[in-house]
């Protein structure tokens, strides 16, 4: 939170999932919540962290990312619907997570991370690469004629990147298909290689990945960022008519990232874990029970839940 020139640190140890909803309950709920969780010194390292939210009070400018958020086209709605509980601020998600925070509070950040070394993957993984039942990656070749548009299952789009530019002969000789649509359940990541631009966009970021590829990839310029499928191919001019989800869908899953669910209990938690384990033991972070304030409506909605079971 930045007031005068000067940021505050607050951290909560559970809600780094319910950052999209408690962003909708409004300027007032959102930052009267954030008051109420402690004050760390430091932010958390790369390794731990999962979202955060920069509050610029003197611009009043809203930055954020969750890990948990997914990126589609129902975030896009959300941001529209966002911006009506918010309507003085500027809004904008940190596609590049601390890489972006780090831009805005001018903090040396990522130098003080240890690296994460990515496994290298080979031309054979890629060539020998099997399709999975669950979640599968799109991968495109690109020229200014063609795409060549294949899918990669027991390998992550890193492998790729981390094989080299070696990779992209390979890929060409992998069945063709047709492109998939958002709302396929099946889609994990997205690759896309430009050959002759010499782009890459990928539609995660990664930390540490480019600095660890860049080399393999000479001539070559990465664009990196939790876009999503429909947004990475749109950054590479590829036409996604008809692709995106439907208006139905994108509501639908709205709903969901706005829904507020019941207050999670660690002390609950603790309880039944220390039946497992007794010697278990817990940093105090863990019981960390702060939570949004409920309005009237809502503690009478849970009153009257309790008492009728309703």
């Amino acid at each position: 939170m930045i007031e005068k020139g000067k940021y505050t640190i607050h951290y909560h140890h559970w809600r780094a999932n319910c950052i999209a909803k408690d962003l909708y309950l409004g300027e007032k709920r959102f930052l009267a919540f954030v008051k109420l969780c402690k004050i760390n010194e430091v932010l958390l390292d790369v390794v731990w962290i999962e979202g955060c939210v920069i509050i610029d009070l003197d611009k009043k400018s809203l930055y954020f990312w969750s890990l948990e958020m997914g990126m589609n086209s129902a975030v896009n709605f959300y941001l529209d619907m966002l911006q009506k509980k918010w309507h003085e601020w500027s809004i904008s998600i940190l596609f590049n997570k601390m890489y972006d925070v780090e831009k805005i509070l001018n903090i040396d950040y990522v130098s003080n991370q240890d690296a994460y070394k990515y496994p290298i993957g080979t031309e054979d993984d890629i060539a020998n690469d099997e399709l999975s039942e669950w979640l599968n990656s799109v991968v495109i070749i690109k020229t200014a004629t063609y795409l060549h548009i294949c899918l990669i299952g027991s390998l992550d789009v890193q492998n790729i990147l981390t094989c080299g530019e070696k990779a992209i002969k390979v890929l060409l000789n992998k069945h063709q298909c047709e492109l998939p649509k958002e709302d396929d359940e099946i889609i994990g990541g997205c690759l896309i290689i430009d050959i002759e631009t010499k782009q890459i966009w990928i539609s995660e970021s990664e930390f540490s990945l480019w600095e660890q590829t860049e080399p393999k990839w000479p001539g070559y310029k990465l664009n990196m960022g939790d876009y999503g499928y429909i947004g990475t191919l749109k950054l590479a001019n590829i036409d996604i008519e008809n692709l995106a989800m439907p208006t139905d869908k994108i509501k639908e899953v709205f709903n969901d990232l706005i829904r507020q669910t019941s207050d999670f209990d660690p002390a609950s938690m603790a309880k039944a874990l220390l039946k497992e384990d007794k010697d278990i033991r817990f940093n105090p972070d863990f019981f960390d029970d702060v939570n949004p304030q409920k309005t009237l409506f809502e503690r009478l909605k849970v009153s009257l839940y309790k008492k009728f079971k309703l």
